[in-house]
């Protein structure tokens, strides 16, 4: 199996690289690097992993993602279609950890990003929804000059530092990379719920994805994610209907179906248990 070691292409000369993604969709295999990425989702919309946490990504999206933090911005069916007219586009900066107290941040007026750093080993996002002055200077950055570019993310990383919507992603941090054999398996197996969540899904059809014993799968999925096989599936069901919810007049027991649930009663109540509304409740509160 080859390895999910990210290579980062590198710039000789600079001490950090930026980045424009702009395709029918992003790279869509769980990955690591031992970069810092500082990410701006400008356009298109899917489910995100970062560490241990499953949830949805969208245009104005900032994320700053720690060294060897596992991770995936996995878009939505429809941007894989042959031709498609959706578009994929982010700003990047890929830094490397020891490059930074051995330039300007390691002088004294930037101690106070040192807890954003630490913060980033979970990954740190901070929905904007709208063009605010982070994500435009984010959008503008790889047009500057190198040192315009040093200046524009120094603003960037201080205006997250300083935001009180910042939220902490993943509970489990990765200080170190994992074997590359348990990447490829935890790949194969997010990639596999992806593709099949509206199905039912047996634990040995999803051990088998990992190429292990059903009891073997469950000690080794528990403790890279934290959760449950079921847990996991439930909360990529869930955020699915949430985005049918939000997106398409579909009757609520329709979309339970279409999200892999036989029973409304039990997608209600794990809709619940996951949002903390039911789904008549979440639908109020979109409008």
């Amino acid at each position: 199996m080859k390895p999910l070691l990210f290579r980062v292409p590198t710039v000789d000369d600079r001490s950090f690289r930026v980045q424009v993604d702009d395709g029918p969709h992003f790279y869509d295999r769980l990955h690591f690097h031992p970069e810092l990425q500082l990410t701006l989702i400008k356009e298109s919309v899917g489910t995100q992993v970062v560490g241990d946490r499953i949830d949805r990504f969208r245009p104005y999206d900032l994320l700053l993602l720690g060294a060897n933090l596992p991770h995936v911005f996995r878009n939505d069916p429809d941007y894989f279609i042959p031709d498609t007219p959706h578009r994929a586009l982010s700003y990047s900066v890929y830094l490397r950890p020891e490059h930074l107290k051995q330039t300007v941040f390691g002088m004294p007026e930037l101690d106070h990003l040192d807890p954003l750093f630490q913060e980033a080993r979970h990954g740190v996002r901070i929905r904007f929804n709208e063009a605010a002055f982070l994500t435009t200077r984010m959008e503008q950055l790889h047009k500057l000059r190198p040192f315009e570019q040093l200046m524009t993310l120094l603003t960037v990383l201080d205006g997250m530092a300083s935001d009180p919507r910042r939220e902490i992603l993943s509970i489990t941090a990765y200080e170190q990379a994992r074997r590359p054999d348990d990447h490829q398996r935890l790949d194969n197996v997010f990639t596999y719920i992806l593709n099949h969540y509206a199905a039912p899904i047996t634990l040995e059809e999803v051990a088998a994805q990992a190429h292990l014993t059903p009891s073997a799968f469950c000690r080794f999925f528990r403790l890279h994610t934290r959760k449950t096989f079921s847990q996991l599936l439930n909360e990529v069901r869930i955020e699915h209907a949430c985005r049918l919810l939000q997106e398409s007049k579909l009757p609520i027991s329709q979309i339970a179906f279409s999200c892999g649930y036989t029973n409304l009663s039990n997608f209600n109540r794990q809709f619940k248990l996951i949002t903390h509304l039911t789904p008549g409740q979440y639908v109020k509160a979109l409008f």
